[in-house]
């Protein structure tokens, strides 16, 4: 079989599959729980963003994992998801970018500015979320806020070395931090790289069960 045809019928077979699947999804949720029909394609979004994760941390040659992990690969651990864990709001600026700099795991510096706070509340408390910007040469991440974060789960269900979740700056200032969507760094698979330490200011005093579990003790 001509080999550009079989690679082009997998990824159809996994596109239908996949859409499938999220159908399914969706007609399970509407037929059984309260949620609004934007809540269901909120969690459908995410269910289907881990099932392409799982295929490529699996089958990608960039994939993070041990080449011993990946032979028995079953997908990645998450918690159910928790639409009470998904803020939206806007991110308060500091009236200056204060220089500060962020620690990698195996002792490196990265230069960066404190870029200001996202405040949230959670079961009647208040709390703040800092958020950095790593200086970078690539344009392609000038953009690219960090936040990390760890919580009452790190070193049992969780990484340890904390997660992360993905920030855009953009004009409106309007962002989401949806705790669903919390992902490990890479050395929480595999020991060779070196990732971003959370700040101390981002632990936070509760347990964050939702988002990405620990993947297995190095």
């Amino acid at each position: 079989m001509n080999h550009s045809f079989s690679q082009m019928t997998k990824r159809s077979i996994r596109s239908l599959t996949a859409a499938y699947f999220i159908f399914l999804l969706i007609l399970f949720a509407g037929s059984c729980s309260s949620y609004t029909p934007e809540e269901e394609a909120l969690i459908a979004e995410i269910q289907q963003q881990r099932a392409e994760k799982d295929q490529d941390f699996k089958a990608d040659p960039n994939s993070p994992l041990l080449a011993e992990d990946k032979t028995d690969f079953a997908g990645l651990k998450y918690y159910p998801i928790d639409l009470n864990l998904r803020f939206e709001g806007s991110i308060v600026r500091y009236d200056s970018l204060v220089p500060d700099t962020i620690i990698g795991t195996k002792g490196d510096l990265r230069p960066a500015v404190k870029y200001g706070y996202f405040p949230f509340e959670y079961r009647g408390e208040t709390y703040r979320l800092q958020i950095f910007k790593i200086l970078r040469d690539n344009p392609a991440y000038q953009k690219y806020l960090f936040l990390g974060f760890t919580d009452q789960t790190g070193g049992t269900e969780t990484y340890g070395g904390g997660r992360y979740i993905d920030l855009v700056e953009n004009d409106e200032n309007h962002y989401v931090i949806d705790f669903n969507q919390a992902y490990n760094p890479w050395c929480a698979y595999n020991p060779n790289y070196s990732c971003a330490i959370p700040s101390k200011e981002n632990r936070l005093s509760f347990a964050v069960t939702a988002g990405e579990k620990n993947f297995k003790a190095h």
